[in-house]
């Protein structure tokens, strides 16, 4: 964990996790072998988020979620996980994690500077816990998942020190 700004209000810390991109067309059965492996169900709604201290899994469309690790999980593993999953042919597993970079962003004021990068309604009642979305956030995609207390927001890597600058002109620093 890299921190990237700590003020009054705003804590951003750039972070190293494990992603895995996971496509299907049988919610069911896709939901089963996913239990089977991480004892976590799939989320029913779209852009719905399903976690624990460990996990976090989004749905980011019909047919695709994306599984998060928050701890640092040995590569290998990642590696297993995914050959398993993709071992059923309902299943399309790829391992996502050394093309993104994820920012965990926590405070006060977070929404008070993020509204200063993106047209996002960042309102609970628009994006209330437990829900991601795809957005621009400084003109970049990114996808942003609203947990508890914090947003953990993810983009292609090539994208890190611009998006990293943008944080810190809306800081002002």
């Amino acid at each position: 964990m890299k921190e990237i700004f700590s003020i009054s209000g705003i804590d951003i810390f750039q972070r190293e996790f494990n992603q895995i991109m996971i496509r299907g067309n049988e919610h069911n059965q896709l939901n089963q072998i996913v239990n089977k492996e991480v004892s976590l169900n799939l989320p029913d709604k779209n852009l719905q988020i399903i976690n624990n201290d460990n996990i976090l899994i989004a749905r980011h469309s019909f047919d695709q979620w994306n599984l998060i690790y928050f701890n640092d999980q040995n590569y290998r593993d990642v590696l297993k996980l995914v050959s398993n999953l993709n071992s059923n042919n309902q299943v399309c597993a790829s391992d996502y994690s050394y093309g993104q970079v994820y920012f965990d962003i926590s405070g006060e004021k977070k929404n008070y500077y993020l509204n200063k990068l993106t047209h996002f309604d960042l309102r609970l009642k628009k994006f209330p816990v437990n829900t991601m979305a795809q957005t621009l956030i400084a003109r970049i995609d990114c996808s942003i998942y609203h947990l508890k207390e914090k947003y953990i927001i993810t983009c292609n890597k090539s994208f890190e020190d611009y998006f990293t600058q943008r944080l810190a002109d809306s800081i002002n620093l």
